[in-house]
């Protein structure tokens, strides 16, 4: 668990400026900066202002001449100031080229994550594509309409739409079977009745499933339901 906490106020070790902590997930620690952006840093890259131990005697000193810094007046030491020579630009422009730097490196750690969570997530739909069909416990219902298929159904011809309606079909119920689902209830529509007659033959290949005509109050026409023993 992060030892940050929102509202903190921190400063950055290894580039000027700080901030005030906005966000906290278990990889990164949000910063808002002064001109209000958001930065991604690692926890080990900041210190809290009111940490004493370590690098944090940096913001709370003594100072020659008596006294104690306080917070305040350790801020215009890391503060950028605006160059007064070719030397000090080119100081500023190193540090700002360090965060650039630092930030995209947290940006290509970010997009890492976001590609391995979708290819996760493209994995577990693969394992069972019914997963977004379910309406209950061990119950899915799954719509053949081709414009529920596919984005561009207009571009199909027909016996292509066709055997895109197939493929699903008997892609869902290889994992009706393969998940122990109770039922499923597959709209085939009216049309010519050539998808519906397809599916039934299909159906009929199997031993361990009960096929009954969906509820016409609620399908009309142009549903079946199958269970699985």
């Amino acid at each position: 668990m992060s030892k940050f906490q929102i509202g903190d106020k921190v400063k950055f070790l290894n580039a000027i400026g700080g901030g005030v902590v906005t966000k906290v997930n278990d990889d990164f620690v949000f910063v808002q900066d002064e001109t209000g952006f958001d930065m991604p840093m690692q926890p080990t890259e900041l210190i809290r202002m009111a940490d004493m131990s370590g690098a944090g005697k940096m913001f709370n000193r003594q100072v020659p001449g008596g006294g104690q810094q306080s917070v305040e007046e350790a801020k215009n030491v890391f503060t950028p100031k605006k160059p007064d020579s070719v030397e000090s630009l080119q100081d500023t422009v190193k540090q700002l080229q360090s965060q650039v730097a630092n930030l995209k490196d947290q940006v290509a750690k970010l997009k890492r994550q976001l590609a391995a969570a979708q290819k996760q997530g493209a994995k577990e739909l693969a394992s069972n594509i019914l997963s977004q069909h379910m309406v209950g416990d061990g119950e899915a219902e799954v719509d053949l309409h081709i414009d529920m298929l596919c984005e561009n159904p207009g571009e199909l011809a027909p016996h292509e739409a066709f055997q895109t309606q197939m493929r699903y079909f008997r892609t869902c119920l290889n994992h009706a079977f393969d998940n122990h689902l109770k039922k499923v209830t597959f709209i085939h529509g009216v049309g010519r009745g050539i998808l519906k007659d397809e599916i039934m033959a299909e159906l009929k290949k199997y031993d361990n499933i009960a096929v009954m005509d969906a509820p016409m109050r609620k399908y009309g026409v142009g549903a079946v339901e199958v269970y699985f023993k």
